[in-house]
């Protein structure tokens, strides 16, 4: 009995060790190996696609390889200039406004200083004159203290931010080189894709290679979901946005929506990195029917999103609402923002090796 419990720990232990270890080599190699992972990723994607033009076409699989990892890159090619020119588009329309709209900034903060400001100031004045000398050097001092700390403050604000230009400039080689490597590694993969597969089926034990197909079909049809989800999502919000900046009669009202579809992609701002400046604004300079109107049709996106997210994503992947939640929590709490990023991945990992069965046979392993 003894010696059976023994067994089952040692077996647990062997295996907590090779999960801690595992997760250790990839986090200190993630950096270094990411961009062939997408590059994999890619290739299982693409390689069906190469597979069958290359049968149907009769050509050479480096040429049928090119085509399609060259006519992904023209339609993503086509699409960003697309969106560069509407965006360009409305830049120009906002530009040619912006003197009215500074026009009214302007008289707006003069009749908060004529009517508020100045009168408030006289006020303290009055009252600042009536206390005794030593009250006032008291205040004077803790005036001048708290303005120099402000100014230091902006001072180390504003060198900080200016050195982190060199370093935001030098990023963009650096991503341009990722770029490169994983659409080189994509073509290659998908390229020498058969023999890959015979070498791992030479290689790897059935079981092993089993896992592993089932694994990477399990991924390829997760991730596409997701992507599906993603999409869905994005065409939602796009939609909503048009149609109540058309009703409020905004110009450019398309370039307004694309823009904000794109950034609905990035994580906890979203959309907001739009609406709430301009919310801001027209409320600022007094157009306080807009602002509402606005508001609203911000509200109104984010509720749409935050309801009909967790039901898509259990649709096209088919994972329970919860357990996202709960996966997200713990990315998020673990790897703070970037744990956003990487939640979907996780979730989509996590629920694949759910589905394959590993995680029960770990546990028939440990308990022999």
């Amino acid at each position: 009995m003894y010696k059976q419990i023994l067994e089952r720990l040692l077996r647990g232990i062997l295996v907590g060790i090779i999960l801690v270890l595992s997760y250790f080599t990839l986090k200190l190699s993630i950096n270094y190996i990411f961009p062939f992972i997408v590059a994999f990723f890619l290739a299982a994607i693409l390689n069906p696609f190469v597979t069958s033009i290359e049968a149907k076409w009769r050509i050479p699989r480096s040429l049928a390889t090119l085509i399609v990892i060259s006519t992904i890159f023209l339609i993503c090619t086509g699409l960003l200039i697309l969106i560069i020119t509407e965006v360009i588009q409305g830049t120009t329309y906002l530009l040619e406004r912006m003197p009215i709209y500074f026009t009214s900034l302007l008289e707006f903060v003069e009749s908060i200083l004529e009517d508020h400001i100045f009168p408030f100031y006289q006020s303290i004045t009055s009252y600042f004159q009536s206390l005794d000398p030593s009250h006032q050097a008291t205040i004077q001092e803790n005036i001048e203290k708290f303005v120099t700390n402000l100014a230091d403050n902006g001072t180390n604000f504003l060198q900080s931010s200016l050195l982190q230009i060199p370093e935001i400039v030098g990023f963009i080689p650096g991503l341009l080189t990722i770029f490169i490597v994983v659409w080189l590694a994509t073509f290659m993969i998908i390229n020498d894709w058969n023999n890959l597969t015979k070498k791992l089926i030479n290689l790897l034990p059935k079981k092993i290679l089993y896992f592993f197909i089932d694994f990477q079909q399990g991924v390829k049809k997760a991730f596409s979901g997701y992507l599906k989800a993603q999409l869905i999502l994005i065409l939602i919000t796009a939609i909503l946005i048009l149609l109540g900046l058309m009703l409020l009669k905004v110009q450019h009202a398309l370039t307004i929506a694309l823009f904000a579809a794109l950034v609905d992609l990035l994580p906890l701002v979203g959309t907001g990195i739009i609406f709430i400046p301009w919310i801001l604004f027209t409320f600022i300079t007094g157009n306080y029917s807009f602002s509402i109107a606005i508001c609203v049709l911000y509200m109104i996106v984010i509720i749409t999103r935050q309801v009909i997210e967790p039901k898509i994503l259990a649709t096209s992947i088919g994972i329970n609402p919860l357990i996202s939640l709960i996966i997200l929590f713990i990315t998020i709490q673990v790897w703070g923002i970037i744990g956003v990023i990487a939640a979907p991945f996780i979730l989509i990992i996590a629920y694949v090796l759910f589905q394959s069965g590993i995680f029960l046979k770990l546990f028939h392993f440990i308990k022999g």
